[in-house]
C-alpha cells in the first residue's frame, strides 16, 4: 500500500483547498486500513459487509481511487468506528 507522502509526490499541481480534501480522505482511508488488518479481516471480508468488490477495497486503501463520503462511512461503521471532525476513531463497542 502506497503511503499518502508517495501518492502526494505523484499529484504535479492540484488546488490546495482539493489538496485538503483528499488529506483527509487519505487520514481515514489509512484508519479504516489499519482497523481491518487490527480486526484480522480480508478485503474481502470487508467488501461483504459493506456490499463492494473486494477490487473496489483494494483501490481504495492502495490510492487507486479516492471514495464518496458514502462509502468512508459504510467502511468505518462496519469495523467499529465512527467518523469526527477530527479524523477517524475507534468507537466504543457495547455488548
Amino acid at each position: 500500500m502506497k503511503s499518502w507522502n508517495e501518492k502526494k509526490k505523484e499529484l504535479k499541481s492540484i488546488d490546495p483547498m482539493r489538496m485538503n480534501e483528499l488529506e483527509a480522505v487519505a487520514q481515514l482511508v489509512n484508519a479504516i486500513h489499519r482497523r481491518r488488518i487490527e480486526l484480522g479481516w480480508t478485503q474481502q471480508e470487508l467488501a461483504d459487509k459493506v456490499g463492494l468488490h473486494q477490487e473496489s477495497i483494494a483501490r481504495i486503501e492502495n490510492g487507486g481511487s479516492v471514495p464518496r463520503l458514502d462509502t468512508v462511512l459504510k467502511l468505518a461503521f462496519a469495523l467499529g468506528m465512527k467518523i469526527s471532525l477530527h479524523g477517524a476513531e475507534e468507537a466504543v463497542t457495547v455488548s
